[in-house]
């Protein structure tokens, strides 16, 4: 649901990421998981990414990934 190249924005600040072609995000120079860049974003505080990310939707608007999660798990039951 989320593509190479498309941007991701964190909750916490202004701070954007990149997501990779392997699925990890680069935010300036680090480079990681979802969780593993919250957490250096975070003062290496723990870190669930998927109630930190948001991603821009078609409308606009911007949502918690974790949204885009649970219509995954939603749709293999």
């Amino acid at each position: 649901l989320l593509q190479p190249g498309q941007m991701l924005y964190f909750a916490k600040n202004d701070k954007k990421a990149k997501i990779l072609s392997n699925g990890h995000l680069r935010c300036g120079k680090v480079t990681g998981s979802i969780h593993g860049v919250a957490k250096a974003l975070m003062s290496n505080a723990p870190a669930n990414g998927w109630d930190l990310w948001l991603y821009e939707t078609e409308s606009g608007t911007k949502a918690l990934i974790d949204e885009l999660r649970e219509k995954v798990r939603a749709s293999k039951v």
